[in-house]
């Protein structure tokens, strides 16, 4: 259907769109209010009253439709003033107006939300006490002006009289602009031609109503998407901050294997998931972590922590169990789960906190979507000392390493600093092998991964895995250098370096 006046319909219920807008309006004013009213009082007293669903209870989402409607409406009314050359200045205040409230009803979900299980500082309820305010208040300057040209409104004045007589369309008119709905099959080109210009025609006639669709649909969109995942159901991903009241998480990895550091099967039919995580401390005390509700959901079955294997994924990292994470300190831990074998699309659950809801304590939790790396064998490569070797081929994805030299020792006499207060003094440490084991001192890069010897065996030796080699590195020991302890018999001339690193190997010879 193509209408030659395009205002016709606006111009008509000219007074009812704004009676209608008026409606909208004093509907927003009320729910506004409310949301004001919470965060003034809740900064005045410090507390506030828990309801269930707070952000949909204070945020509901007829609120945003409302908004959407009302910039929709507004749109339409400044493309006519615009049109007739009238005044506009209202209705483009109304269009930036509402849209700043589509916005912040969006901010308000999260706010909301978040309330639910953390509380604010008084400088954020300021912040969100003075949205508020400034939402209820600015209502009631479009509210009168809407009321005053819905409820008594002339039309003379704007001089429509001649646009309403026109309202009569005639069939000529139709014609002018109509699609057809015959084919001319004789003459195709001719065809295509006529339609497309057609097109183009009630394309420029309706490019106003067009333009209102579409702001409409990114504005439906826009607020779908947003309270799917900022509000309903956000879901983080790796690497990503979750700001809880005290903590703040970082996800900096996932790993699925079956083995254990040394390549073993750990168990028959079982994966395990190593989650590792880095924990902020935001207060002045010391805290301890409740990760024993913290969970793994794959498919529809849940996994929990499992502690007593911290001993084989140690090269990973410090599996939590119960440290004190110190005031305003930032801490790296890893969770191990015990997952079926066939496991895919695996989401962590981690724990946030209960509330007593109806006499039953329920618990919250924030999702994290888990893309494990799944170790396998793999050749990385030959290389010889001094030369860089990348690590993106393995589980650290990123990064390299050097290996500078190696050195077979009887024993070791090194020096370090001894300080206390403002005195330092060089003293002398001295590390023994034990048996009839000798030392092997390694020097490395700077960016080589302070676990990577973790990994290491000598090709040809009498041992075959890294069980058998090790670390005795004092902690006051030169900078990038490692001491191991190896079997007496090590030839240093044709030794290799090999590092298993849970299945990606990499050889590094003289």
């Amino acid at each position: 259907m193509i209408i030659r006046k395009p205002y016709a319909f606006l111009i008509k219920y000219f007074k009812i769109i704004h009676i209608t807008i008026f409606i909208f309006m004093l509907y927003l004013l009320f729910t506004t209010r409310n949301v004001y009213i919470f965060f003034r009082d809740y900064l005045q007293t410090g507390t506030y009253t828990y309801i269930e669903n707070m952000a949909i209870t204070y945020i509901n989402s007829f609120m945003i439709i409302v908004s959407i409607l009302l910039i929709a409406a507004f749109l339409l009314i400044y493309f006519l003033m615009k049109q007739k050359g009238k005044k506009v200045f209202y209705y483009l205040m109304g269009i930036i107006f509402y849209f700043i409230s589509f916005v912040l009803f969006i901010v308000f979900l999260g706010a909301f939300n978040n309330l639910e299980y953390s509380s604010y500082s008084n400088q954020t309820l300021v912040l969100y006490r003075d949205f508020g305010m400034v939402l209820y208040y600015l209502n009631y300057f479009f509210m009168i002006i809407a009321f005053v040209r819905g409820f008594g409104f002339n039309v003379k004045k704007f001089n429509f009289e001649k646009d309403l007589k026109e309202l009569d369309i005639t069939e000529e008119d139709r014609e002018e602009i109509e699609l057809g709905s015959s084919i001319d099959f004789e003459n195709v080109g001719n065809f295509v031609r006529r339609r497309k210009r057609n097109f183009m025609y009630y394309i420029k006639e309706n490019s106003y109503i067009l333009v209102v669709f579409l702001v409409i649909i990114v504005l439906l969109t826009t607020f779908s998407i947003s309270l799917n995942r900022l509000v309903i159901s956000r879901v983080y991903k790796e690497n990503e901050v979750i700001s809880f009241d005290t903590l703040d998480y970082i996800i900096t990895g996932s790993y699925l294997t079956d083995k254990d550091l040394y390549g073993n099967i750990i168990k028959k039919n079982k994966k395990y998931l190593v989650v590792s995580f880095e924990v902020t401390n935001k207060t002045d005390e010391n805290l301890k972590l409740s990760m024993e509700n913290t969970r793994v959901r794959v498919g529809k079955e849940y996994s929990y922590p499992k502690t007593s294997l911290s001993s084989k994924f140690e090269d990973l990292g410090t599996v939590y169990k119960k440290q004190s994470i110190l005031k305003k300190q930032k801490e790296n831990y890893i969770l191990v789960f015990e997952v079926n074998e066939e496991a895919n699309s695996i989401t962590l659950e981690l724990y946030r906190g209960k509330r007593e809801v109806n006499g039953e304590a329920v618990l919250y939790y924030k999702e994290v979507f888990l893309n494990p790396y799944s170790f396998s064998e793999k050749e990385i490569g030959k290389y010889q000392m001094g030369e860089e070797i990348p690590l993106k081929d393995t589980y650290y994805k990123k990064g390299s390493f050097t290996i500078s030299s190696v050195e077979l020792l009887d024993i070791e006499t090194y020096t370090y600093s001894k300080c206390e207060m403002e005195n330092c003094e060089e003293k002398k440490g001295t590390v023994v092998p034990k048996g009839v084991r000798k030392l092997l001192k390694i020097k490395y890069g700077e960016e080589t991964p302070e676990n990577l010897f973790s990994y290491l065996n000598l090709e040809g030796s009498v041992f075959e895995t890294s069980e058998n080699i090790e670390n005795v590195t004092p902690e006051d020991y030169e900078e990038n250098a490692v001491l191991l302890e190896v079997p007496t018999n090590t030839n240093i001339d044709n030794i290799v370096l090999y590092f298993n690193i849970r299945g990606s190997k990499i050889r590094v010879t003289r």
